[in-house]
């Protein structure tokens, strides 16, 4: 995950690209559906749900709180 790098991409690609990546390694016991087109909010619960019912490695979970800080910064400017 440490690809994704934040100057290429944007918050909403780094959140999706995070969420499938995750959705791919670990087992979805819980059904989570990430199609393309899905949004923001779609890739942050799958990103929330995996934080909390996984066990990541480090790497995996800074880089899911990464992207929740981002998007609390964001919703704080609106």
């Amino acid at each position: 995950m440490a690809d994704l790098d934040k100057t290429e991409l944007t918050l909403e690609q780094r959140a999706f690209q995070a969420a499938k990546t995750l959705l791919q390694k670990y087992q979805n016991p819980h059904d989570l559906k990430l199609e393309e087109n899905s949004n923001l909010e779609d890739s942050y619960t799958i990103l929330i749900t995996l934080l909390y019912t996984e066990k990541l490695d480090e790497e995996e979970q800074l880089a899911i709180v990464s992207i929740i800080d981002e998007m609390k910064l964001l919703d704080g400017n609106r």
